[in-house]
């Protein structure tokens, strides 16, 4: 305060207040009534004048102060949203696709807190699907790489964390490069699913006609079916993706590395920007995927009162 006094009020118009002083003490020694008047007028603007420019200054100052943290919030919004879709998918490394798992989600910033034995664990454990390894992965680094890209955001953050987001997008793509060479040593094929087919999704369809989207639905006893995962794939084989499989340990070891990367770079992200706990309002999971508030359309007077729009 006493710093921003001292070069906002004091330093800044200083030649005014100097010239004003000096006006007082011409006027003073002035014995013509009429000029001495016009002189004080003078000294007295000179002074008032610098008043309004510091009351105007301070007046942008705090709609800048209010702009920038509504523009803070909102960056910070997008980024978490994109960061918590991104935790809730990595959660099917560790667990094996489930209807009769509870829905409830778990702690997803707590994920953050896995160590790289933990997430190896995890990984070497789990019975992982074949329709999910060898899927398409969602684009989570197109999704920052367009925001960052656009200038929505970047002018907004610091080079610092600007860097912070290039990394994630890199070890995305780092991790979605583990499965661009499929071979039987690192990716070893398990045991059939039960009660698992794929079809041609009735409800998700790509904007590009070559391109499809398929459903892994499964059928329980009383014949009412659920979809576990919805996606596309660069080459589909439903022989081979209706299979489990397990992971060498090499193959487990480095996309664990890449998951904790991830994992460390939302860390980052959150302790620049001063963020405690990544949250949610309100979500719900369909599609093997987490949809946030802004994605989601509920109307009870429908029949099918829930709409869930989004891009994967």
């Amino acid at each position: 305060m006493l710093k921003y006094l001292f070069i906002e009020v004091i330093v800044k118009y200083l030649l005014c207040y100097v010239i004003a002083a000096l006006s007082y003490v011409v006027a003073i020694n002035v014995e013509d009534l009429h000029i001495q008047t016009v002189i004080i007028n003078v000294a007295s603007s000179l002074i008032s004048l610098p008043l309004v420019f510091i009351v105007y200054d301070l007046y942008q100052k705090i709609l800048m102060y209010k702009s920038t943290k509504l523009i803070s919030q909102v960056v910070d919004k997008y980024i978490g949203d994109i960061f918590l879709k991104f935790i809730y998918f990595t959660t099917h490394f560790y667990n094996e696709f489930n209807p009769k798992l509870d829905e409830k989600m778990e702690d997803l910033d707590g994920q953050l807190d896995k160590n790289k034995d933990t997430i190896f664990n995890a990984l070497s454990n789990n019975e992982h699907h074949g329709y999910f390894l060898f899927s398409i992965f969602d684009d989570f680094n197109g999704s920052i790489e367009e925001l960052l890209d656009s200038n929505r955001i970047s002018k907004y953050i610091s080079t610092r964390e600007f860097s912070i987001l290039q990394e994630f997008i890199n070890d995305y793509i780092d991790l979605k490069g583990c499965f661009n060479w499929i071979t039987e040593k690192d990716f070893i094929k398990y045991k059939k699913i039960i009660n698992v087919k794929l079809s041609e999704s009735k409800f998700t369809k790509s904007s590009n006609s070559s391109e499809t989207f398929y459903d892994a639905i499964f059928s329980e006893d009383n014949k009412k079916t659920v979809t576990y995962y919805t996606a596309k794939f660069k080459l589909f084989d439903e022989n081979a993706l209706v299979y489990k499989y397990k992971l060498s340990g090499n193959k487990a070891k480095d996309i664990s590395n890449l998951l904790y990367k991830l994992y460390n770079d939302i860390k980052r992200w959150k302790k620049i920007r001063g963020i405690e706990k990544i949250t949610f309002d309100n979500a719900l999971i369909s599609c093997g995927r987490l949809y946030l508030d802004d994605s989601i359309t509920f109307n009870s007077h429908m029949n099918q009162n829930i709409s869930i729009h989004g891009v994967f």
